[in-house]
C-alpha cells in the first residue's frame, strides 16, 4: 500500500512531514517524535489500513491515545503513528454498561457520565486518554471500592497485527481478553472498552495538610491506617519537591471517598494545618497536568506489599539530595486486591501501596540528579511495577511489570496473536520463540496466517 493509497481509503486524516497539523500530532507529552506518518483514525477500519501501511514499507508502529506515557510510546522516529484521538465516542448501554472508545480522555468521559449520574474507577488526570490509561490497569480515585479501571471491563473491540477487529469477552476469545486488560500494548490497538458503571454522581474530595516538619510522623501513621480502612477511601499522601518554598511545603493527604466517617482517623495524623473537603460531582476530581515544553521529568515507582519505616527513611533521606524530587504514596487494597492475581493481566494484587516519583525540570536543571535519582530507587527493592509510570523503562522494569507467570502467560499469547512483534515496545512482552525481527519475519507470518 502506497501513501495515496492510504488517504484514499482512510475515513481520518493522514498527516506527513510539512502537511498542517503534524508538527503536533508527532508530540507527546514528554517526546517530539518525526513520524513518516501519523494515521488520525476515526474507525477501526482506518486502524487497518494504518497497520496494513506500516507493513507494507516495513515501518514500526506507535500507538497514541491522550499521549501521556512518560516513555514516548505515543510517538516515534520514522515510523506509522494510529492516532485514536477521533475516535472518542461514549455511549451509556442496557444495564449501566458504557461504551467508550480510546481516543476519549477521562476528564470527557466523566463530563459526559456525570450528567446522567454515573461514574466509572478510572484515572485521575483529565487530559490522560482511555486507551493509554487501560493499557496499564487504570488506577483511580475510586480504586480500593471499585478496583482498576480494567477490573470493570466486561469487552472490548481490538485491531490484532493481522488486521482481524475482534470483540472479546469472557465467552468469545477468553485468553485475549484476559491479556487486553493489563497488557493491550502487546496485543493489538483497543478501539473501545464496554465497562460497568456505577451510579455515584459524587464524592468527597479535597486535602488535608500536616506541617512538612511532621512528615515522618504523618507516614507512619497514614500507612498504618489505610491498608485496612474501609474500602469507602482511597487517599494519597504527596511530598513536594524540596526546591519548592525553601523546603516547607506542607506534607498533602489527598482522599476521595464515599461517606465522611472514613476520614476522621485522617485527621489526627500529626497536627493538622487544614482541611479542605467538600462533596463534589466525580468529573471534579480529575485535574489536569501540564509542564513546560522543555521539561523531561523523570518517572519511577514501586508496588509494596507492606510498608515499612525503612521506606519512610529513605524516601525522606533522599528528599534534599535531590531537589527535584516528588513522591506520592498511594493507598491500595480493598477491591483492587479482592480481584485474583490470575484474572487479568495486571497482576501485583497483593500490593497495599505504590510509591511513584517524579524528577522535575529540564534536563539542565536536573544536572546530576538522574543519578541519586536511580540511586535511590535501586535501593527501595519493590515488589512489582506499574506500567504506565516508567519513563525509562528497563528490562527489569518488564520482569517487575509482569511477574514470570504472567509474562510466560502473555508470550504465548502474544505468539497467537501477533508473533511477528507488530506492536513493541520497551514494555511489551516479545513472544515465543523470541522474535527476530525484521519484514522476512512478518511476511512468512503472513503467509502461514493465510493458509
Amino acid at each position: 500500500m502506497q501513501e495515496l493509497e492510504l488517504r484514499r481509503v482512510v475515513a481520518g486524516d493522514v498527516l506527513v512531514p510539512g502537511d498542517a497539523g503534524f508538527e503536533a500530532a508527532g508530540r507527546t507529552m514528554t517526546a517530539v517524535g518525526r513520524p513518516a506518518v501519523v494515521v488520525r483514525c476515526a474507525t477501526a477500519a482506518d486502524v487497518v489500513a494504518a497497520l496494513k501501511y506500516a507493513e507494507a514499507q516495513d515501518l514500526p508502529i506507535a500507538v497514541r491515545s491522550g499521549g501521556h506515557h512518560a516513555a514516548g510510546f505515543g510517538t516515534s522516529d520514522g515510523g506509522v503513528v494510529i492516532d485514536v484521538r477521533p475516535m472518542d465516542e461514549v455511549r451509556v448501554l442496557p444495564d449501566d454498561v458504557v461504551r467508550v472508545e480510546t481516543g476519549a480522555t477521562w476528564g470527557e468521559v466523566a463530563a459526559r457520565l456525570g450528567k446522567v449520574g454515573l461514574a466509572i474507577s478510572s484515572g485521575d488526570t483529565a487530559s490522560v486518554g482511555v486507551g493509554g490509561l487501560m493499557a496499564g490497569g487504570g488506577i483511580g480515585w475510586m480504586v480500593r471500592k471499585h478496583g482498576l479501571a480494567i477490573d470493570n471491563v466486561v469487552s472490548a473491540e481490538v485491531v490484532t497485527a493481522d488486521g482481524a477487529v475482534r470483540r472479546v469477552d469472557a465467552a468469545t476469545e477468553p485468553e485475549l481478553f484476559w491479556g487486553v486488560r493489563g497488557a493491550a500494548g502487546s496485543l493489538g490497538v483497543v478501539t473501545s472498552y464496554d465497562i460497568s458503571a456505577i451510579r455515584r454522581p459524587t464524592v468527597y474530595f479535597g486535602t488535608l495538610l500536616y506541617p512538612w516538619t511532621q512528615a515522618e510522623q504523618v507516614i507512619r501513621a497514614w500507612a498504618e491506617y489505610l491498608p485496612d480502612a474501609p474500602d469507602e477511601l482511597t487517599a494519597s499522601l504527596q511530598l513536594a519537591p524540596t526546591m519548592m518554598a525553601d523546603r516547607q511545603v506542607p506534607v498533602a493527604v489527598q482522599v476521595c471517598a464515599t461517606t465522611t466517617e472514613v476520614l476522621e482517623p485522617l485527621r489526627h495524623l500529626g497536627p493538622l494545618i487544614s482541611e479542605q473537603v467538600a462533596e463534589v460531582p466525580y468529573a471534579e476530581v480529575f485535574s489536569d497536568m501540564t509542564m513546560p515544553p522543555d521539561w523531561r521529568p523523570r518517572i519511577r515507582n514501586g508496588f509494596y506489599d507492606t510498608w515499612s519505616d525503612g521506606l519512610a527513611e529513605k524516601l525522606l533521606a533522599a528528599r534534599p539530595r535531590i531537589p527535584g524530587l516528588a513522591i506520592e504514596i498511594r493507598s491500595l487494597g480493598g477491591a483492587y486486591g479482592a480481584m485474583p492475581a490470575d484474572a487479568t493481566a495486571f497482576a501485583h494484587r497483593d500490593a497495599r501501596f505504590m510509591v511513584n516519583s517524579v524528577l522535575m525540570g529540564t534536563p539542565e536543571q536536573q544536572g546530576r540528579q538522574p543519578e541519586a535519582f536511580d540511586a535511590l530507587w535501586r535501593s527501595l527493592e519493590p515488589d512489582g511495577a506499574y506500567l504506565n509510570f516508567l519513563s525509562d523503562p528497563t528490562d527489569a522494569d518488564l520482569d517487575a511489570c509482569y511477574p514470570e507467570a504472567h509474562r510466560t502467560r502473555l508470550a504465548v499469547l502474544k505468539q497467537t496473536v501477533d508473533p511477528g512483534h507488530v506492536f513493541r515496545n520497551a514494555l511489551s512482552v516479545p513472544p515465543r520463540p523470541e522474535w527476530t525481527g525484521g519484514r522476512r519475519h512478518l511476511m512468512r507470518w503472513a503467509m502461514r496466517s493465510r493458509r
